[in-house]
């Protein structure tokens, strides 16, 4: 089996530095993702990005960090990142889970998570050396500017449903909204990105205005709509399996790709988050998603970004480790 999906997104930036991002999403940290999340950091060692971004659902829920081992295993693999660059998370919708007392399964009639507060995911991830997880602010050093977007529980409509989408892009032109007088004098020279965990409406004519000064929008949360590795190399198209909401084929499920000239989406690290029992174990047959986006001097590519696409294994190296 093949175990990385590595995407690799080259860009004309004449104006800025030469860099490397490494970008994921959709990490749901559990007792089930050792093995990825080791590969994962040998990986970041191996491209030796400039920064690392995590565009939410860092955790499958606030339970997952209850126990003071799981803590500690997360911390420990954040400061090996932290190592290799800094890393900037911004919060998903699962980063405001947590598991029901009754909780069997996320498919189950009866609600199986409850919101809670993120303070004690944030404190502790923020208390890694070179790890930053923001809620609604921003990280600068001498080449970028990144911002973290937060998306509340009521964006995804925990406690309603609006059609025809289950998440409200009112609640999401409002925080844009309340945040322009940060995003209108951006810093000319330095990448600028927007971490937003929920790519459904960053396309919308209503949205696009207010992210214009970023040279990427970086999201994720859909999944890559749990297409499988073979089916993904022959269906077209930007509609998944199903949706985040649990709806099947929907326009709306955006799965990985670059929508225009600067909205990146992200598949999973974890498709198969461990909270959806009984099919987590189908898990194995989905590769962690990776990409890297480099920005380039080079001319040839001044058209149109340069968009690799390819599968890869684990290297010996990596094996062995």
């Amino acid at each position: 089996m093949k175990n990385f999906y590595h995407i690799r997104y080259r860009f004309y930036k004449p104006g800025q530095k030469e860099h490397k991002i490494l970008a994921i999403s959709d990490v749901h940290f559990s007792e089930k993702t050792a093995e990825n999340l080791t590969h994962l950091a040998e990986k970041a060692e191996q491209i030796q990005p400039q920064l690392i971004t995590i565009s939410g659902d860092l955790v499958d829920s606030l339970s997952s960090i209850d126990s003071s081992h799981e803590a500690k295993r997360l911390e420990a693999w954040l400061k090996r990142l932290g190592k290799v660059a800094p890393v900037i998370l911004c919060l998903g919708n699962h980063d405001f889970y947590r598991k029901a007392e009754n909780f069997h399964t996320s498919f189950s009639k009866e609600r199986g998570f409850f919101i809670d507060s993120p303070d004690p995911l944030i404190k502790l991830v923020n208390g890694i050396e070179n790890v930053h997880l923001l809620n609604d602010e921003a990280y600068e050093n001498h080449d970028f500017y990144v911002y973290s977007l937060t998306l509340p529980p009521d964006y995804y409509c925990y406690d309603k449903k609006i059609n025809p989408i289950d998440e409200d892009a009112n609640i999401l032109i409002n925080k844009l909204d309340e945040a322009s007088s940060k995003f209108a004098k951006l810093p000319k020279h330095k990448t600028k990105i927007i971490l937003i965990h929920s790519p459904a409406h960053l396309t919308d004519e209503r949205v696009k205005p207010a992210l214009e000064n970023f040279d990427f929008v970086i999201a994720g949360h859909m999944h890559n709509g749990v297409v499988p590795p073979l089916l993904n190399e022959v269906w077209r198209g930007h509609r998944g399996i199903v949706t985040p909401g649990k709806r099947f084929f929907q326009d709306y499920n955006t799965r990985i790709d670059l929508y225009g000239d600067r909205l990146i989406v992200l598949g999973a690290v974890t498709t198969i988050q461990a909270g959806a029992k009984p099919f987590s174990w189908l898990n194995g047959a989905f590769p962690v998603n990776i990409a890297t986006i480099e920005t380039s001097h080079n001319e040839t590519i001044a058209r149109k970004p340069d968009i690799h696409k390819k599968y890869e294994k684990w290297s010996n190296h990596e094996k062995s480790s």
